[in-house]
């Protein structure tokens, strides 16, 4: 009798099967319950900054040039939607433009940082101290140089969304284990299906997790663009209500910029898990 058969008629051999197909029939429900109750406890938590955010102003209640609560800043956004949903689709545009510039450019030059070591050599250490330089300071340089147009605001996200990216994807492409050089290696895999099948495939969780840090460093840089040489945009619509005292108005365009930068992290957070579902499965 076969090794197999005589496994087959003990008792409790199938049982252990039976519940490891189970545990993975059931992964995605559970994957989905698990989003749905940390989406939950996200929610909780910015209403309850909101709810002790309107009770110390409740409690203290400082002059209205000093602070506002934000049912005044909800009013503010009910009572001019059209204004505010303007000036968002400005920001949102700058800001999306900048973030694409910054991942094509960010992970083109991870990638050469990576297969090429005598570019490394000079070019990292030049990244390096670019991005030391605050990006206010070089966004007036942007505007001499593209306008006060969209141009200018877009290229002034993608460089503060930029170097995330060429950090994550440089560290991903050299996180791959030797095993699978090897295995690539002993398999004759050319370098362009090497790189593709492999290494770049391998790098998508850290290119990723540099991508949620881009977005929101993306929507940043485009304000600081508004802010330089602005006419429209939420940029814009905070320096016109400081030089008004309008605090309603600039609390109403900081929670419209907090919901746009959240809502973009959590969309190339969601596009992360669909292109690369065995990250998920692995936890």
């Amino acid at each position: 009798m076969a090794i197999s058969e005589i496994g087959s008629d003990r008792p409790g051999t199938q049982a252990p099967a039976a519940g490891a197909r189970e545990r993975t029939v059931s992964r995605p429900g559970m994957l989905r319950r698990d989003s749905l109750v940390t989406g939950a406890k996200a929610v909780a938590g910015i209403v309850g900054l909101f709810v002790v955010w309107e009770l110390l102003v409740i409690i203290f209640d400082p002059p209205e040039f000093l602070l506002v609560g934000p049912t005044a800043a909800f009013q503010e956004l009910f009572e001019r939607p059209e204004y505010f949903a303007t000036n968002t689709f400005v920001t949102l545009q700058e800001a999306l433009a900048g973030f694409a510039l910054g991942t094509a450019l960010g992970v083109l030059c991870g990638a050469t940082l990576h297969y090429s070591p005598t570019i490394r050599s000079f070019l990292y250490p030049a990244l390096v101290a670019i991005d030391t330089i605050p990006k206010v300071a070089l966004a007036p340089l942007f505007i001499v140089w593209f306008g006060f147009g969209f141009e200018s605001k877009a290229l002034v996200a993608m460089a503060i969304a930029f170097f995330p990216l060429v950090i994550n994807t440089y560290d991903g492409l050299s996180s791959v284990p030797h095993e699978l050089q090897e295995l690539a290696r002993i398999n004759r895999a050319s370098q362009w299906k090497k790189m593709t099948k492999i290494e770049m495939i391998y790098a998508l969780p850290s290119i990723f997790s540099g991508a949620k840090i881009s977005i929101s460093l993306a929507v940043g840089g485009a304000v600081v663009g508004e802010f330089i040489a602005g006419s429209e945009g939420l940029g814009y619509v905070i320096l016109l209500a400081n030089s008004q005292v309008d605090l309603p108005s600039m609390f109403a365009a900081f929670i419209v910029l907090a919901a746009i930068a959240l809502a973009l992290f959590f969309l190339v957070d969601f596009a992360g898990r669909k292109l690369i579902p065995w990250k998920n499965h692995a936890k």
